[in-house]
């Protein structure tokens, strides 16, 4: 991996993400108090009460993880749980679990798994990703380093009048919103950054290519080569 390459292995990360209550979560018992407030002993209590779901999600994910890349002990290591989160590196990509309290849901955790420090793209969007995450990931963001002209991307899309898009933006033009009717994906731009989720399971490599053809289409004035396995 080039210097380049590596200054951007950051730009573009897979997301999953659920809220469970509280009271439903592995090991809270009748005599523990479901929060209505969101301050540090609450949010300690979270990372207490979800620790073993975490750890277990670790080990669980450590051992797949292991056996479907054949990676060796020094490839790949764990840290925590702690905090209420923990991390698996690989020398392919990072996973994340994350159990917070939901700051507007006080009762409530919410469950973030991410890949990050994504190194080697075709170790996630091909080969035996899948076989660890099946279609876990719906979610992918994307940082963009140029900030994106979005009355560009708008006026371009609008006069083209596709069939199979469906466009939707603030006043201000603050973000844009792209509905693809085809593929089921939302794709939402801001200045800074892209947000592409899927209303079905899909799996990274669908999901992504999914993204690629609404660029390729109708986003044109986004320069990529700064993300060179996004570059066209």
């Amino acid at each position: 991996m080039s210097h380049s390459d590596s200054e951007n292995v950051d730009a573009l990360r897979l997301i999953d993400q659920s809220v469970e209550p509280v009271k439903q979560i592995t090991g809270f018992a009748k005599h523990h108090r479901i929060p209505t407030t969101h301050n540090a002993g609450d949010q300690r209590f979270v990372a207490d009460l979800t620790f073993q779901e975490i750890d277990n999600d670790l080990q669980a994910t450590f051992r797949s993880l292991r056996q479907a890349y054949g990676l060796k002990r020094k490839e790949i290591q764990v840290h925590g749980p702690a905090d209420g989160m923990g991390v698996i590196t690989t020398p392919f990509f990072n996973y994340e679990f994350h159990a917070n309290q939901a700051e507007d849901d006080p009762g409530s955790v919410i469950w973030q798994r991410l890949i990050t420090a994504i190194i080697e793209p075709a170790r996630v969007f091909a080969g035996p990703f899948e076989e660890v995450f099946g279609q876990r990931f719906n979610e992918m963001e994307i940082a963009v380093n140029d900030a994106l002209d979005l009355e560009s991307i708008v006026d371009h899309i609008e006069d083209c009048e596709p069939t199979n898009l469906r466009i939707d933006y603030d006043k201000d033009l603050t973000w844009c919103e792209i509905q693809t009717t085809e593929s089921g994906v939302t794709i939402v731009v801001k200045p800074d950054s892209l947000h592409i989720v899927s209303r079905n399971e899909i799996s990274p490599k669908n999901l992504l290519d999914a993204f690629l053809k609404v660029q390729q289409d109708f986003i044109t004035t986004m320069n990529l080569s700064g993300i060179p396995f996004l570059a066209q």
